[in-house]
């Protein structure tokens, strides 16, 4: 029996992988069009995969001071963080999808794009619609695939 290689029935899920950019429109909080745009790249981007990459070198550091506490028979003491280090590690990961933002004004004050920008804004309270949005369109893989041509 000939093996699916073989046959050349080989399932190509190339069109399913989420590899593009996409750019998300900021609505208000009842559904209105902002004009504020942000561009968020695919989990595949080499900014998303430097930061994955630094998260598990961070993680991994962690558990090894952790792991020599306890053969050493001491108590690992953990950092100390402010809330607004919290909320900045929060926003971390959706920093790392954010390549570009319009520039936007609030409270009389015009932002331009960089990640420190972009950060200081999303942990802003009054600012959590956008947070929101931009939270859930990283999680929606379809957002970052090519649509497939019909057959």
């Amino acid at each position: 029996m000939k093996t699916d290689i073989e046959t050349g029935d080989i399932a190509d899920i190339t069109s399913f992988v989420p590899t593009e950019n996409t750019v998300l429109p900021i609505l208000t909080q009842d559904g209105r069009p902002t004009g504020w745009k942000w561009t968020l790249c695919a989990p595949g981007n080499p900014k998303a995969v430097a930061f994955a990459d630094d998260q598990a070198r961070r993680n991994l550091h962690k558990q090894k001071l952790i792991e020599q506490a306890q053969v050493n028979g001491k108590k690992y003491q953990s950092e100390e963080n402010t809330p607004e280090q919290a909320r900045r590690e929060n926003v971390g990961w959706i920093i790392a999808r954010v390549i570009d933002f319009t520039p936007v004004k609030l409270f009389g004050e015009v932002y331009t794009f960089s990640d420190k920008t972009a950060e200081d804004l999303l942990i802003k309270p009054e600012l959590g619609f956008v947070l929101t949005q931009v939270s859930e369109a990283l999680n929606a893989d379809k957002l970052f695939t090519k649509t497939s041509a019909k057959p």
